[in-house]
């Protein structure tokens, strides 16, 4: 059976988000595709590849202290 995984944002305070780069990048099940840098070098945005229920629990779990969500494309006309 395989699992589908989908891209998401995650971000928030860099103090929270370090954890976590180290903890997606150790995991073979997930892929950071990019990390966003604060002005000291400190990571505040990853956008990463996870199975969707790990990323609901994640998001369950950590509340509003960071904010998980689908890395959708935008389309600024409204369209689809």
């Amino acid at each position: 059976m395989s699992v589908h995984v989908k891209r998401y944002i995650v971000g928030g305070d860099p103090r929270l988000i370090k954890p976590f780069l180290g903890l997606f990048t150790a995991d073979s099940t997930m892929i950071v595709h990019s990390v966003v840098r604060d002005g000291r070098g400190d990571p505040e945005r990853l956008v990463v590849s996870m199975d969707p229920a790990r990323a609901a629990a994640f998001e369950a779990a950590l509340g509003p202290a960071i904010i998980i969500e689908p890395d959708e494309l935008l389309n600024p006309l409204g369209g689809t």
